[in-house]
């Protein structure tokens, strides 16, 4: 889910500033406040989760973290019993080692605790915004997947006009449609949990009351380590 991992990826714990820091608001969303603090450090494990540098954290790049947690705030208001969606301590150690393995150099324990150190996180900070990850998507599931429904039609259609028109241009196998027909139906039930999310957000902002403060430039920057 594209538009959920965007948004749950943007997930990021706070953590205690020091006493030299001045903390400011940057966004209210129905009444909750979200610090300066909690988006540098957001984009922090953004980018560190995506291998960019910190030195590519632009304003403009802050501003759409920011867009994208007061996205995350109206959905985590939506979560009656977060408890029930939390996940448990070896579900998060399963996804912080399967994140590792998607970053260049951070398998290593050594390399990795360099990164955290560069891009001004803890992996506490990784763990938490890890849990938070899970939980949103476990909401998000629960509360459209049974709503995105694919008939056969659909399937059939997509094999037509997209997956054998690719894999000619590739010059690849044409499989029959039975053979492919469980992947075609999933990709397009993430496609349409994606929409109906999208639209849901449109709605849930349409309604909040959000109120946006320029958020000042990064206060860190850096390289990859």
């Amino acid at each position: 889910m594209k538009i959920v991992l965007e948004l749950v990826l943007m997930l990021a714990a706070i953590s205690a500033q020091s006493a030299e820091t001045v903390d400011r608001m940057v966004a209210v969303v129905n009444r909750q406040v979200i610090l300066q603090s909690e988006l540098e450090q957001a984009a922090h494990v953004e980018f560190l989760l995506g291998g960019k540098a910190l030195s590519d954290l632009t304003p403009n790049e802050l501003q759409s973290v920011l867009d994208r947690l007061i996205d995350q705030a109206l959905l985590q208001q939506q979560i009656v019993d977060s408890m029930m969606l939390n996940p448990t301590a070896d579900e998060i150690a399963a996804r912080l080692a399967e994140v590792r393995t998607q970053i260049p150099g951070a398998s290593a324990d050594g390399k990795w605790k360099q990164m955290l150190a560069a891009y001004g996180v803890t992996q506490q900070d990784v763990e938490m915004q890890i849990s938070a990850q899970l939980r949103i998507l476990r909401f998000v599931d629960l509360r459209f997947r049974t709503l995105a429904h694919v008939d056969n039609a659909s399937i059939s259609n997509y094999y037509q006009e997209k997956l054998l028109p690719e894999l000619r241009k590739q010059g690849a196998p044409e499989p029959p449609l039975p053979q492919v027909s469980g992947k075609i139906e999933s990709i397009l039930t993430e496609q349409r949990i994606d929409e109906m999310l999208t639209s849901w957000l449109q709605t849930l902002r349409s309604q909040a009351h959000i109120r946006k403060m320029d958020a000042v430039p990064p206060s860190a920057s850096g390289s990859m380590p």
